[in-house]
């Protein structure tokens, strides 16, 4: 008979190694849920941010042609710039999206993991969809409020600085752009694991919570990253040859007409970029779910969530406990 490993607690305090642990274990124990939900999610998304990837390449395939061939004569047109532009924007949109929709989806799991008997055995995509809705509206309005608030100081220190000439405030923004970006990126769990809090206070907490455990978050961060990146190169691997291909032929004169030029070629080239795009997406998975683990142990030890969350779940802990009501028959 297999014995069933204990439920993986949000809210516990968790050395550097049982965050990694608790993540690989979260991930492995609900895979096929994770999967279905990112491949109905997230795969549609992969075909337009594909799309999107390979046209501000292709605009750029001349580029790389001229540079390997040696000429060095090429010159980009206006219309090459605003096509490079659109890719671009497009590109980045889509990015912003799935980032937002993955976070939905991983941490939509995690409270439907939290709050059921079952954990997410038998759950199917309908009991996840009121959550993840739920989710993905609360990281989009999170998204604007830091990205907003970003781009109001940002004009605001550019207009202080241009009257004033002191233009090391840019400078200084930069910098405080790096050390707070560590402990802002709590701001999502925080909003969505806790339903009482709003964005701004999301915000607050998360910067109390991120420079309480700056370096073991930075760290988390590093770590969790660079894993991540390996996984990646399985993904991309594929699509970068295939490009490096096509680069190398058509900086040749016979290579315009070679088969990397086809249609064909360049289709087989998109399916590889939806592939790429669909992998790196599954790769920030893990540092998603770390990032959740490593607010809970923070949350944790600062205020003892696990003991709120008993306390309000008692009723459900009472009624589960059978062995009490049936004391006179045992």
């Amino acid at each position: 008979m297999q014995v069933e490993k204990p439920k993986i607690e949000l809210y516990q305090n968790r050395s550097f190694g049982q965050k990694l642990s608790a993540t690989f274990d979260f991930l492995r124990e609900n895979y096929k849920l994770w999967l279905k939900a990112c491949f109905y999610l997230i795969l549609p998304l992969c075909l337009v941010q594909a799309f999107s990837f390979d046209m501000m390449f292709s605009t750029l395939m001349p580029f790389y042609a001229d540079a390997l061939g040696g000429m060095g004569g090429f010159t980009p047109s206006e219309g090459l710039l605003v096509r490079l532009g659109l890719s671009y924007f497009g590109y980045f949109v889509c990015i912003s999206v799935g980032s937002f929709l993955l976070s939905s989806i991983c941490y939509a799991m995690m409270k439907y993991y939290r709050t059921s008997p079952t954990r997410l055995h038998n759950t199917t995509m309908k009991d996840l969809k009121p959550l993840i809705i739920q989710s993905m509206k609360r990281a989009f309005l999170l998204g604007l409020l830091l990205v907003g608030g970003w781009f109001l100081i940002l004009i605001l220190v550019v207009i202080f600085s241009a009257m004033t000439s002191l233009y090391a405030l840019f400078v200084i923004l930069v910098l405080a752009t790096v050390v707070f970006i560590i402990p802002l990126s709590m701001a999502m769990p925080v909003y969505i694991f806790e339903d009482d809090e709003s964005a701004w206070g999301a915000v607050r907490r998360s910067i109390s919570l991120g420079f309480h455990s700056f370096w073991s978050l930075l760290g988390l961060m590093i770590v969790v990253g660079l894993l991540a990146n390996v996984l990646q190169t399985v993904t991309t691997l594929p699509w970068y040859i295939s490009f490096l291909v096509q680069v190398v032929l058509t900086s040749s004169d016979a290579g315009q007409d070679t088969f990397a030029n086809s249609p064909i070629y360049n289709f087989i080239g998109y399916l590889l970029s939806v592939f790429m795009n669909f992998g790196m997406y599954l790769t920030m998975s893990l540092s998603t779910i770390a990032l959740a683990y490593h607010y809970g142990s923070v949350a944790e030890e600062v205020d003892g969530l696990s003991v709120v969350d008993d306390i309000e779940n008692f009723e459900q802990l009472a009624e589960e406990d059978s062995d009490i009501d049936n004391f006179d028959k045992l």
